[in-house]
């Protein structure tokens, strides 16, 4: 979705990223496990930052702690 907002191609975060247009269809489509660093390269690609999460608690109502990279 932020690829759409940012009018971008595959082609041209892979560019910004260093990477293949091959690399992003697999990181879209969700098919394929993505490393952390990768997270990272593509966030920067579209201007947003990586947050992670962790929960604890009952999964109707998790207490959660996010972590900015």
């Amino acid at each position: 979705m932020r690829r759409a907002e940012l009018g971008l191609t595959q082609e041209q975060v892979a560019e910004r990223m260093g990477t293949s247009h091959s690399a992003i269809s697999r990181i879209e489509s969700g098919q394929h496990r993505t490393s952390v660093a990768t997270l990272e390269r593509l966030a920067q690609a579209l201007e947003v930052r990586v947050v992670v999460g962790f929960e604890t608690g009952p999964a109707e109502a998790p207490v959660r702690e996010l972590v900015s990279l």
